[in-house]
């Protein structure tokens, strides 16, 4: 399925503060394997909703007016949510409520997520992050006659054009000789390649994108290959065997799988040798936590590297925002006491989405980044 989350939507969010009153996050697992009937749905939507409105009754720190309005938005995602329509094809949902803020917002997620209720001042992005900050790839599906554009990651990809540029050549029966015929065919197919490949210029003008492969036939491709602007040239990374025009847009994805994993791999252990190069000369990289949390606070960071499931306890200034991961005490910065934070990864995250970094989450399995402490960065200065 296409996925609601966007990378300057998640900036958004991250950017989100409520000075008055409190944001509440909710995430609610619909693995359509596990909650495939509707009621199953809703008696999951049900539990996750009486969890929130239990946080809230036990949290000690509440005012009388951050208490009231979260209830308030307890009632209006209930009521949202039990009305259906938000939940048709999602495989998880994000939800972000807060009065104070003027925030509420429900987004469809292209996989399923972890149950998680969270009361901050801030929207909780780091499961979002997971999901969104995935590298945006072009896959285009050709034949002689049509095209698709669609756009994702490998959680999901969304069409965002489609064309058919119906063939109008004659039969011989028509008076033109079958030479003629072919010929004449040969040139509307060109044309229509032609036209793709300036049309997808032209979009990649307003964008960026991981890379471009391409899918159809193999010689469509390889002569489509042959009319691209050397912009949009230099994009592709591979190709891949399709149904151009009838496969789903989770049909284009798992044919097309093999190929993405594997670039995906690729830019991911570029990625890691271009911090330890950093690291090695004393350059613009770091790793663990905490030289990380402190080119967050300087707002140096280029790209976050983390581990998947990687969670540690910290601290905050509430005055400048410093992050540390001492016990308490006093920030370093400008001698406020801290608060304490029970995932600062969460939130050196959002901070680094923020401040338009890039963010790319590494599985557990992967020992270099493990070896870093689980966390590392390139850095702009």
């Amino acid at each position: 399925m296409a996925t609601d989350i966007t990378t300057d939507r998640l900036r958004e969010l991250a950017e989100t503060r409520s000075a008055r009153g409190k944001v509440l996050s909710v995430f609610i697992n619909l693995d359509p394997s596990v909650f495939a009937a509707p009621p199953a749905r809703a008696t999951e939507i049900s539990s996750v909703i009486d969890e929130a409105s239990r946080a809230v009754r036990d949290r000690d720190d509440l005012t009388h007016d951050e208490r009231t309005a979260l209830e308030r938005d307890i009632d209006r995602v209930a009521e949202r949510l039990r009305a259906g329509g938000d939940t048709e094809g999602a495989r998880g949902l994000a939800v972000f409520a807060s009065e104070a803020a003027g925030l509420f917002e429900i987004l469809k997620l292209p996989r399923p997520v972890a149950h998680q209720v969270a009361i901050a001042d801030h929207p909780c992005v780091e499961p979002l992050a997971r999901i969104g900050t995935g590298e945006l790839w072009w896959l285009a599906l050709v034949d002689r006659r049509r095209v698709r554009l669609l756009t994702g990651t490998t959680d999901g990809l969304l069409e965002v054009w489609r064309q058919d540029d119906e063939t109008k050549g004659q039969h011989s029966d028509g008076g033109w000789s079958q030479s003629r015929y072919q010929r004449s065919v040969a040139k509307e197919a060109e044309d229509h390649l032609r036209a793709v490949a300036s049309e997808l210029q032209r979009r990649l003008r307003a964008t960026r994108i991981a890379g471009l492969v391409l899918g159809g036939q193999k010689e469509t491709v390889k002569q489509f290959k042959g009319l691209l602007h050397p912009d949009v040239a230099k994009c592709v990374q591979g190709q891949f065997d399709a149904d151009v025009w009838n496969s789903s847009g989770d049909d284009v994805l798992a044919a097309a799988r093999p190929v993405l994993d594997e670039l995906t791999a690729r830019r991911d252990a570029e990625l890691l040798e271009r911090i330890d190069q950093g690291l090695g000369t004393g350059g613009r990289a770091v790793k663990g936590l905490n030289d990380v949390l402190l080119a967050v606070h300087e707002r140096r960071i280029d790209t976050l590297v983390v581990q998947e499931g990687f969670t540690a306890k910290g601290v905050c200034c509430p005055q400048c925002g410093w992050l540390g991961v001492s016990a308490g005490g006093q920030c370093p910065a400008d001698g406020t006491m801290t608060d304490v934070v029970e995932n600062i990864v969460e939130m050196a995250v959002g901070r680094a989405l923020g401040q338009d970094a890039g963010v790319r989450y590494l599985p557990v399995v992967d020992t270099d980044i493990e070896s870093k402490g689980s966390i590392a960065a390139l850095l702009r200065f």
